[in-house]
């Protein structure tokens, strides 16, 4: 009688079993449904969806405002530089390693824009003024749905790309540049625009309070309550709808999930987006 010798998990020995074979100890490690999520991580990843809704509405605020010439675009560029220049401080003196070589860096860069951006900003300001206006709204309108969908909100999944969710949003402003009085107004435009999507994330990514999303909150309220009471309740309606709502839906569906965890191997997919950013962090 030949005994066989016990079945591992192994790859690398000869073992006298098929190779699709499996004991009784092999789902002794199964769990079911191990990574549900409390209310209170709900309510903060909803937070952070809130907060970039927060920002696309500023964005389409500041362009309302320039364009029916409510507030004098030197303003709306002073008040956004005194605030970039105060977030970027507290980003680099706070967050950030190798300072000194790291600021003439960053001011090279920002003076290669203004002088490019402000060169360009004919350009721009025409790149789109052939379309009809309801186009350029409705092409606005879903290259911000892109944008809000594709952001990274710090979740690892394959929907997830930095590159298509920044594209969106800095087309959108090209698009809406067009619309507005002159070049000047939409060199400011798409400076905020570079503010809001490109500058502004990274510090959010490092600074993660509820000041902030308060702070975008109140401001947005306060200027739709200015230009309109409907909007303004339908941005409140949607605000409680995205923070409490759907984590309380969320919550109540999720015992519904059925997945499983083993002693299996899962296959992991890189994300190309992931790989780039760890290579800039590195360089920071």
């Amino acid at each position: 009688m030949v005994i066989k010798k016990p079945w591992k998990k192994i790859l690398y020995e000869n073992q006298p079993y098929p190779d699709n074979y499996t004991d009784e100890t092999f789902l002794r490690d199964l769990r079911t449904n191990i990574k549900l999520v409390s209310l209170s991580e709900a309510i903060w990843g909803a937070t952070l969806l809130l907060e970039e809704f927060c920002t696309v509405i500023a964005f389409v605020l500041i362009y309302v405002y320039l364009f029916n010439e409510w507030v004098r675009p030197e303003a709306i560029f002073n008040i956004s530089s005194v605030l970039t220049a105060a977030s970027f401080v507290l980003y680099r003196f706070l967050y950030t390693k190798d300072v000194k070589n790291r600021f003439g860096h960053d001011l090279r860069t920002v003076l290669i824009f203004v002088v490019f951006g402000y060169l360009f900003s004919p350009v721009l300001h025409t790149l789109t003024d052939t379309i009809s206006t309801d186009t350029i709204y409705t092409m606005t309108f879903f290259m911000m749905v892109i944008h809000l969908i594709f952001f990274d909100y710090g979740v690892s999944a394959a929907v997830v790309s930095n590159s298509l969710s920044l594209s969106a949003a800095i087309f959108a402003s090209i698009c809406l540049a067009s619309r507005l009085a002159s070049a000047y107004h939409a060199f400011i435009f798409i400076t905020v625009a570079i503010e809001l999507f490109v500058l502004f994330p990274l510090l959010r990514s490092k600074v993660k309070s509820f000041y902030v999303i308060g702070s975008l909150f109140l401001f947005d309220a306060y200027f739709l309550m200015k230009s309109s009471m409907l909007f303004m309740m339908l941005f409140i309606l949607t605000a409680v709808f995205i923070n409490i709502g759907c984590p309380t839906f969320f919550i109540r569906y999720q015992k519904y999930k059925s997945n499983i965890y083993g002693p299996w191997d899962e296959a992991i997919v890189d994300d190309a987006d992931d790989a780039i950013n760890e290579q800039c962090n590195k360089v920071e």
